[in-house]
């Protein structure tokens, strides 16, 4: 009987030892092999040696990534339009706004709309705008010729879009050291004391059987996470079900009334949570009420003279955004300035929303007033990374841009204060608005660096419609746009002398074909080489390359054997089998990038040129 080879010996061990002991008996082989290989890393032969082991590791064929049976994982691309968005001259976008401009105007006439102001933005500005309606529709008669249309500087309550700048400013104080995104929320606000029972222990006067004691956090309150009801303290409806409508003729006050901070603080400290906190998102103002709370009281704890810090929300967000970012048309209340309320958009119907405050207390959940001007400004800092002006750095944008649940099977997720769908295809990380005669929508498509605001005046509530049509309408040309550039920027052929890399587009994904080097099909090693054999058995196939984050750069995505045909596992064999501890030349061996114009294979000391 001949020299038993590594499999026999491995396989021989493993009959003999229990799984764990099996598991680290490979481990420990494996890891024999690298250090013997790494002697021969310098040459032709060593390359070859090592991509064998590397292989084994990890994979057979990765085209299913994107285009197999089940399109089972959505590979990460390269962001071009962060940096350099598209031109409003480019045809696609010039087509693409005549058909938005119809939809709006068609959209705009009918009666339930007083007023549509929009903008597509990227991060050099508006690709589209448009504003469609009257002002003042309040007004006797909107189709006067002294009737004046709204545009980019007519100011709207945005409702909700308020709880996103709640969050901002959140983050703002987290990177000057005002706080931490998992402080509890009594560390800042020592009455938060949510009971520790439900409420059938509540209702039946159990009060003190304890469920759990609830920890709540800032992180939670900017997610909806905490449990708290929607509003509190509720409103008594009195008998229920009820005839007739408690609230048919009650006035806006009555409705609406501003609250205390002791009356919301009572209410928490009185009703039980909805559910325990990260079970599910609850929707919740009095949440995003005690953030704003918190934001105050946080900034005023750090520093050495509390009571020359901004004392509301009002003050400390006009002080932390609108001044820097030159938002002079935001704001919570409606200003003496004159010029300023000439700007103010009035709906038909419910026009004395107009001019009802919120109260210092609900203003961070939904008290503000901005321009279109205003919110594409906020926009523009959050799509580019190299957005001058912007209020918290590019990573703090890619950590806010996350989901914190998923509902069901993932179509839809939120996060803080996220509600997150998908437009045109892709993620976007909305969030809208809603008061009597207000609404409003703000979204980002991070994938493809633009965003959209809407704002409508009117009785039609439906802004995640109006949304939905301008992304088709514009997103997805600009996607379209995107893969071309894409395309222009890697796709090719390379070469330098016999070395020769092939790179190609397939719905959206950068693929690298073909990869020659010194002779050998790097692509089919890698794939197919077996320990100890010389030379591949088959050709490699194409493997899908995934942007770093950084321009230029990409990771081979590789993935597992076992793993990566099966249907629905998603992009699990990939992403756990990037960078494998392997390098050739100071560089990992799944690593490549383009720089000037030429594309380097550093584990292999190659540079290719277009050919």
């Amino acid at each position: 009987m001949g020299k038993p080879n590594l499999h026999q010996v491995v396989g021989r061990a493993a009959a003999q030892t229990t799984p764990r002991a099996h598991s680290l008996l490979k481990w420990v082989v494996l890891l024999t092999l690298v250090l013997t290989l790494s002697t021969f890393l310098n040459t032709p032969l060593g390359l070859v040696s090592h991509v064998s082991f590397f292989a084994s590791k990890l994979t057979t064929s990765v085209w299913e990534i994107r285009f197999g049976s089940g399109d089972i994982c959505h590979a990460p691309a390269p962001n071009l339009f962060a940096y350099h968005p598209p031109r409003l001259s480019n045809e696609r976008i010039v087509k693409a706004s005549k058909d938005l401009d119809k939809y709006l105007s068609d959209r705009a006439s009918k009666p339930d709309i007083d007023s549509i102001s929009i903008s597509v933005v990227t991060s050099a500005g508006p690709i589209f705008e448009g504003g469609y309606g009257t002002l003042k529709a309040n007004e006797t008669d909107t189709n006067s010729d002294d009737a004046r249309p709204v545009d980019r500087d007519s100011i709207y309550r945005i409702a909700s879009i308020s709880k996103m700048f709640t969050v901002l400013e959140t983050l703002i104080l987290r990177e000057r050291g005002a706080l931490s995104w998992d402080d509890p929320v009594d560390m800042y606000l020592p009455r938060f004391n949510p009971p520790s029972y439900g409420w059938a222990s509540h209702l039946s006067g159990l009060e003190e059987f304890v469920e759990e004691t609830p920890r709540i956090t800032i992180r939670q309150l900017a997610s909806h996470l905490a449990g708290l009801g929607r509003d509190y303290p509720p409103s008594d409806i009195g008998e229920w079900p009820f005839v007739k409508d408690p609230k048919a003729n009650a006035s806006t006050s009555t409705l609406y009334p501003e609250i205390s901070y002791d009356e919301v603080i009572n209410a928490v400290s009185t009703f039980p949570l909805v559910n325990i906190p990260y079970e599910y998102p609850v929707y919740s103002n009095t949440g995003m009420d005690l953030l704003g709370l918190a934001n105050v009281a946080a900034n005023k704890l750090a520093s050495g003279v509390p009571a020359d810090e901004p004392q509301t929300h009002k003050e400390l967000v006009k002080r932390d955004i609108f001044d820097p970012l030159g938002m002079r048309a935001s704001f919570f209340r409606v200003p003496d300035d004159a010029a300023l309320r000439r700007h103010i958009a009035i709906p038909s119907k419910n026009a004395e929303w107009a001019d009802i405050p919120l109260g210092d207390v609900s203003d961070s959940a939904g008290g503000q007033y901005s321009s279109l001007a205003d919110l594409v400004t906020v926009m523009k800092t959050l799509l580019s990374p190299t957005a001058r002006g912007g209020l918290i750095p590019a990573g703090v944008v890619r950590e806010w841009l996350r989901p914190l649940h998923t509902w069901g099977s993932g179509g839809q997720e939120v996060g803080a204060p996220w509600e997150i769908t998908t437009l045109a295809d892709a993620k976007a990380y909305t969030k809208g608005g809603n008061l009597p005669g207000y609404h409003s929508e703000f979204a980002l498509v991070p994938e493809h660096a633009v965003g959209i605001v809407v704002l409508v005046t009117g009785e039609y509530q439906d802004t995640s419609t109006i949304l939905k049509e301008a992304a088709k309408r514009i997103v997805a040309p600009i996607a379209k746009l995107h893969v071309e550039e894409v395309a222009k920027h890697y796709a090719g052929t390379w070469v330098n002398g016999d070395d020769v890399a092939e790179v190609e587009v397939k719905k959206g994904a950068l693929i690298l074909k073909k990869l020659f080097i010194r002779g050998i099909d790097v692509l089919g090693l890698v794939q197919n080489h077996p320990f100890g054999s010389g030379v591949a058995q088959r050709g490699g196939e194409p493997i899908s390359l995934w942007t770093t984050g950084r321009p230029g750069e990409f990771r081979l995505a590789l993935g597992r054997p076992e793993l990566n045909k099966v249907r629905d596992v998603g992009c699990m064999p990939y992403w756990i089998s990037i960078d494998p501890g392997l390098n050739s030349r100071g560089a990992p061996v799944d690593l490549l990038y383009w720089r000037n114009g030429v594309l380097t294979y550093p584990s292999s000391g190659v540079s290719f040129s277009r050919k």
